[in-house]
């Protein structure tokens, strides 16, 4: 036999599979982090984040990063991270679209907001991705089109049909409450965004949708918000109260026609305060700070949890939002001065319990997230999904 056969026909197969792969090109990685857990960082990645968002239990984490190539078409992708078992999943999502809005409905079902532009005043299209896990390690999802071109959504609560949605037309923006095929129920708000001026993106929608919460950002550094109390039945909304007038910056609002209930952070403090509406307390006249019984909380507020956790630099803290108590969680005073680094990358984050009594620290700088875990003694915990 001649040795030379053998020779060739690898040199064949080598060409073919040559051919093959430039016919065949691999698909180019999704938008999103480069790498996997725990080696990947969210600084490295393919695109930006644009939205993110913790599951009710706090097990699953879920961002949205958005690409515009340079031939112009627009890529994104959804990753969903189960913290407890530091496993991810990440979903390509349809092609010339960009995701702005992600939530989620339970731990079992996530929703994800699509429009066909890189900004808000140039989309034409709105669709709603519904993201469900399927198998062992992949997602799939069920993607409709808007009635109206919602672009971002401010709020969906938990269980809810309805949810607290932006449009654009002409370019100025518009608030008011849809249901999940995007028509209007009620009437719009035209939001009174000044020249320089911008829609933020913190909103709350009553349980039976007729108030909501929309905030405007009144300089380009964020510093001043104001809040507005808007009514989908009248198509109304006033300015009930602005940044100047509480504690700290705001976590997170819900709204009742009791009153507006919001938390709010400073550094190591954290207050809760109400703006009435009908409030039960009859010399509540303006947002302030008040003691609440917990049946109190749970009959007005409905949907306000029990408890929220806070990450700061020097420690962890449990926040009761009925009575205002602060309880610290673990104390990172003490820890020598290689803990500096992360320590700063938790701060002004969310700390979510894991089952094993640790807790998972969620914080978002700059549209970058930070996930770790911290000991419930203080030490740091492995990374899941780190900043740096």
């Amino acid at each position: 036999m001649n040795p030379r056969i053998p020779v060739a026909i690898l040199a064949l197969l080598v060409l073919v599979a040559l051919v093959w792969r430039i016919a065949n090109p691999p698909a180019p990685p999704m938008p999103g982090p480069l790498g996997t857990i725990p080696t990947w960082d969210s600084q490295t990645k393919i695109g930006n984040m644009s939205s993110c968002a913790v599951s009710p239990s706090g097990q699953y984490w879920a961002g949205a990063w958005n690409e515009k190539k340079k031939d112009g078409e627009l890529r994104s992708a959804v990753l969903v991270i189960d913290l407890e078992r530091s496993r991810s999943y990440q979903q390509p999502m349809k092609t010339g679209f960009f995701v702005t809005s992600i939530g989620w409905a339970d731990d079992a079902n996530l929703w994800a907001l699509l429009i066909n532009s890189d900004s808000p005043e140039g989309a034409t299209q709105a669709k709603l991705a519904w993201i469900r896990r399927a198998g062992k390690d992949r997602l799939n999802y069920d993607l409709s089109a808007l009635k109206e071109p919602v672009v971002r959504i401010l709020d969906w609560p938990e269980r809810s049909k309805l949810f607290l949605g932006e449009i654009r037309r002409a370019s100025a923006p518009r608030v008011g409450v849809f249901n999940r095929q995007g028509n209007v129920v009620g009437k719009l708000v035209d939001a009174p965004v000044p020249r320089g001026s911008s829609l933020g993106k913190t909103g709350a929608l009553s349980s039976n949708g007729r108030l909501f919460v929309f905030s405007i950002i009144e300089d380009k550094i964020g510093g001043a918000v104001s809040y507005y109390l808007g009514d989908s039945t009248s198509g109304t909304a006033k300015r009930i109260f602005g940044s100047e007038q509480l504690p700290g910056r705001v976590e997170d609002l819900w709204v009742s026609p009791y009153g507006v209930l919001v938390a709010c952070a400073e550094r190591e403090n954290f207050h809760v305060l109400v703006y009435p509406l009908a409030a039960p307390r009859p010399k509540l006249t303006a947002i302030q700070q008040l003691k609440l019984r917990p049946d109190e909380l749970s009959k007005y507020w409905p949907d306000a949890p029990r408890v929220m956790m806070f990450a700061t630099y020097n420690g962890g803290y449990a926040l009761d939002m009925a009575t205002g108590k602060l309880r610290q969680l673990f104390d990172l005073t003490k820890l020598d001065r290689y803990s500096d680094v992360w320590r700063r990358q938790i701060q002004d984050g969310r700390l979510y319990p894991r089952k094993d009594g640790d807790y998972t620290s969620v914080s978002v700088l700059a549209d970058e997230v930070d996930i770790r875990v911290i000991r419930k003694s203080g030490d740091r915990g492995p990374n899941i999904l780190p900043r740096r």
